[in-house]
């Protein structure tokens, strides 16, 4: 009876493992597919564009610097 109790925490054991190394290796090919796919590039890398401000006067910069470091 200890046998068989034994034998079956094995097999659910293996049937775990097995199935967690095919989900890695499913989750793999998914991120190697994305990268190659280059249809919808922009909108999933580059989602978070934002305006810029326009400059004050030609040449400037757009923020102002702090020299004025204190420590």
């Amino acid at each position: 009876m200890n046998i068989i109790i034994f034998l079956i925490g094995v097999i659910i054991t293996l049937v775990y493992l097995m199935s967690f190394v095919w989900e890695m290796k499913q989750e793999k090919m998914r991120k190697e597919m994305e990268l190659l796919d280059d249809k919808y590039y922009y909108t999933r890398n580059h989602s978070n564009e934002r305006e810029k401000q326009p400059k004050r006067k030609k040449g400037s910069q757009s923020r102002m610097k702090n020299y004025n470091w204190k420590k």
